[in-house]
C-alpha cells in the first residue's frame, strides 16, 4: 500500500508527530498500518490520521515498517490536492 507522510510536532513541540495520507483512503491506511508501538494514533472521521510519538524511535520505525513515503510540505500539500475527497474515504 501506497502510504505518504508529513512529520511535525504536537503543539506543544515536545512530540513528533506524522500526519498520513494514501490513494486506498483513510480507513485502508488505518488498518493497514495496526503495528504502532511507541505511538497514539489519533483517528477522526473527519481529518487524516495522525500518529503522536509516546516513545523515543516510534515514529522512525512506522516509517520503516510500512514504507511510507515522506513529503515536504509543498508536496505534501500536492498530493492531498491531487487524491481530494478520496484520501479521506
Amino acid at each position: 500500500m501506497t502510504v505518504y507522510g508529513l512529520r511535525g510536532f504536537t503543539h506543544h513541540g515536545w512530540s513528533v508527530t506524522l500526519t498520513v495520507l494514501s490513494p486506498a483512503g483513510r480507513s485502508a491506511a488505518l488498518r493497514h498500518m495496526h503495528r504502532t508501538e511507541g505511538l497514539r494514533t489519533i483517528a477522526r472521521p473527519d481529518a487524516l490520521t495522525q500518529y503522536h510519538e509516546i516513545r523515543e524511535g516510534g515514529v522512525a520505525t512506522l516509517i520503516e515498517r510500512y514504507g511510507i513515503e515522506l513529503l515536504d510540505r509543498e508536496a505534501w500539500e500536492a498530493k492531498k490536492a491531487e487524491l481530494g475527497e478520496a484520501a479521506y474515504r
